[in-house]
């Protein structure tokens, strides 16, 4: 996910630096087109299913748990298991378009940072780092987008429940609650069945998905920063220039790769003991 550092990727001539390879203006397009795809088009999908919006979303959850037998699987349940199927086809697709948008963000990230060695003129050179740094911005953004929505194919039952208010609800609603809350309280994690045990698995495996992938991704990050870093460090008696890219990179990964840790953390401690955090967002 590196974009490379400028040297390898530009053409030289009998002057000096040439034109970079690679045409970042029908990338920067590409990703353009790719962003609003991640947008509009998983959206589009599930309002194709009769879902309109987060307010229909939030309406349609709250219906199908108060109609769904708790003592039977949700797939017993024709209204919860309908969105649930929805919810995970708009993770599905909204993945593979965010997928697609890194890759397209890596190759743009590694032109634009050819480009930035090329350049001659202290404006120009600083023009482009801004651009650079701007790019590396949304790749990150997209690849939190990316982990996101694979946390919520993995688990779509879970990321149906975070449409139902928070904290312990009144009248119908309020009453499914409470059975949940009751089973998850009624023995160990493996012997509560119906609604209640699917959503427990759902809410494991969800902390479970985000807790490696953001471990993962956090150690690339930092890896990547810690790598900018020293491959300055090497060739410390070179001019500033020579690669002028490396503090973007440094700061840019290492703050992320920092939070993606953090997060992992985080996840982790649900993923080991979730049924008093799954309590808690059903309002018990």
């Amino acid at each position: 996910m590196d974009p490379h550092p400028p040297g390898p990727g530009v053409a030289t001539g009998p002057d000096g630096p040439a034109h970079p390879t690679g045409r970042p203006h029908l990338l920067a397009g590409a990703a353009a087109v790719a962003t609003l795809a991640v947008l509009l088009v998983p959206a589009g999908l599930v309002a194709l299913r009769g879902f309109r919006g987060e307010a229909a979303l939030g309406a349609a959850a709250r219906s199908a748990v108060v109609g769904a037998d708790p003592a039977r699987p949700v797939a017993d349940s024709a209204a919860l298991a309908e969105l649930v199927a929805a919810w995970r086809e708009f993770h599905l697709v909204k993945a593979l378009l965010a997928g697609l948008l890194v890759l397209l963000l890596v190759a743009l990230a590694s032109t634009v940072g050819r480009r930035v060695a090329a350049a001659t003129g202290r404006r120009r050179r600083w023009t482009l780092l801004s651009a650079y740094g701007a790019v590396l911005a949304w790749l990150l953004a997209a690849l939190t987008v990316l982990l996101a929505n694979l946390q919520g194919a993995a688990a779509p039952l879970a990321s149906v429940a975070s449409f139902l208010p928070p904290g312990r609800s009144t009248g119908e609603l309020g009453e499914a609650q409470e059975r949940m809350t009751a089973a998850l309280g009624g023995g160990p994690r493996g012997t509560v069945g119906g609604v209640a045990g699917d959503l427990l698995v759902d809410f494991t495996r969800y902390h479970a998905v985000f807790a490696v992938l953001a471990a993962v991704t956090g150690v690339v990050l930092t890896t990547l920063a810690a790598r900018a870093v020293l491959r300055r460090w090497r060739r410390r008696g070179a001019a500033p220039v020579a690669e002028p890219t490396w503090p973007v990179r440094a700061a840019a990964y290492g703050a992320a790769g920092g939070l993606f840790l953090l997060l992992a953390a985080a996840n982790v401690s649900t993923w080991v003991h979730p049924v008093p955090a799954l309590v808690a967002s059903l309002g018990g």
